[in-house]
């Protein structure tokens, strides 16, 4: 069916990567270093990081046994810290194996930063795209136009958007984007995504670190996605949880404006660039340009989530042509909300660099397991009441 152990992991890995040569320190030896690292501010917060995980505890103690169930397969893809970690390219693959596998498939998201994540909408009917970023959100926009044949729902309550997506759409398996620490809905497949460099950060949860449960909750996670190599002491730490490693991957470089892709990554080789972006994990951006050929000349680095005007495209293009730079290049997260301002003029041409996530077949194999038993299991429970309906019957 899949790998079943941390271990066996490692003899399904297919994808390479430059972290192999760095010393990484096993989870077990980042616990005890956690004291040490922390910074004076830090350590001052720690009383409250104790009480944020106990009131954790007593919540999740109540909440998780009244969990709301969906007529629908729900995958959740999440992570254990705050920060980038790949959560939207893992989004994107998912949704396009369950879509080759037959799947009608839906995405339900926060919606963060956008104004309909209190009020609930659609973004994408499948066909179209139907908000701005400003309405649904960075990365939800950015799934409903990588992903044609897909709903996409934004909202706080996801309960209410899981509703939607089945009665409206017909869907057969809804993705729960960033889903981890929502706990209202239940799922059948937990998915929790880690950086196999520093999986726990400094190991103390908010606000003294960036953990936003404690560690041992992944106790509750189906399976880790461990981004690029799996680190030592994992194993051991959930030896009843399965570990796949995946890899960010470059898929192509297109024009901003025309959307156009270039005939391939090797367009960038040599060009002297600017690397601007607003997302949480910046510093692999401009590295993986300069893996790819560029000269990164300057970077810009704005605020996560940062909303972009007219102004901020402005002083892209001063900065370019300051530091004579011959193309600006943004991330396809950066784009969704730069496409949005088509009338102003552009000296300096603007690329995007899509990026994909690349699993193992070991992976796909257990996923399609899992989302036929739960299928399986939600048709028992079905003719069970059913059966139990016709016989309360007079």
């Amino acid at each position: 069916m899949g790998e079943t152990s941390c271990a066996k992991a490692t003899s399904d890995k297919q994808y390479s990567t430059s972290r192999r040569d760095r010393p990484v320190r096993s989870s077990g030896e980042q616990s005890e270093m956690a004291q040490e690292q922390l910074q004076w501010w830090q350590k001052a917060l720690l009383p409250f990081s104790i009480l944020y995980a106990a009131g954790l505890e007593v919540y999740l103690w109540w909440r998780l046994p009244r969990q709301f169930r969906a007529p629908a397969v729900v995958i959740s893809v999440g992570n254990l810290s705050l920060g980038g970690t790949g959560k939207t390219p893992t989004v994107v693959a998912i949704c396009r194996h369950l879509q080759q596998r037959g799947f009608k498939v839906g995405i339900l998201s926060r919606g963060y930063g956008g104004t309909l994540s209190r009020s609930g909408g659609i973004v994408s009917d499948g066909q179209r795209v139907l908000a701005t970023s400003a309405q649904a959100g960075d990365e939800p926009l950015l799934l409903a136009r990588q992903l044609p044949g897909v709903p996409v729902l934004v909202g706080k309550d996801r309960r209410r958007t899981a509703r939607w997506a089945v009665e409206r759409f017909g869907c057969e398996v809804l993705v729960l984007d960033d889903g981890f620490q929502y706990w209202q809905l239940h799922r059948d497949v937990d998915l929790v995504l880690l950086d196999g460099e520093r999986p726990f950060g400094n190991g103390q949860t908010l606000p003294a670190g960036t953990l936003r449960e404690p560690v041992h909750h992944l106790q509750r996670a189906d399976a880790l996605l461990i981004q690029g190599q799996l680190c030592p002491g994992l194993p051991e730490r959930f030896p009843a949880l399965p570990c796949f490693l995946w890899q960010k991957a470059p898929a192509r470089v297109r024009a901003l404006r025309s959307g156009s892709p270039f005939a391939c990554l090797s367009c960038l080789q040599g060009k002297r660039v600017l690397a601007v972006a607003a997302i949480a994990s910046f510093d692999s951006f401009p590295a993986v340009l300069a893996r790819l050929g560029a000269q990164v000349v300057d970077v810009w680095r704005l605020p996560d989530h940062h909303r972009y005007t007219t102004d901020d495209l402005a002083e892209a293009q001063r900065r370019a042509q300051a530091c004579q730079v011959e193309v600006i290049v943004v991330t396809e997260k950066d784009a969704v909300k730069l496409e949005e301002m088509s009338e102003m003029s552009l000296q300096v041409p603007i690329w995007v660099l899509d990026i994909e996530a690349k699993f193992s077949d070991g992976f796909w194999r257990w996923l399609d397991a899992r989302v036929r038993a739960a299928q399986h299991a939600a048709a028992c429970t079905a003719a069970a009441e059913e059966g139990s309906g016709e016989e309360e019957e007079p």
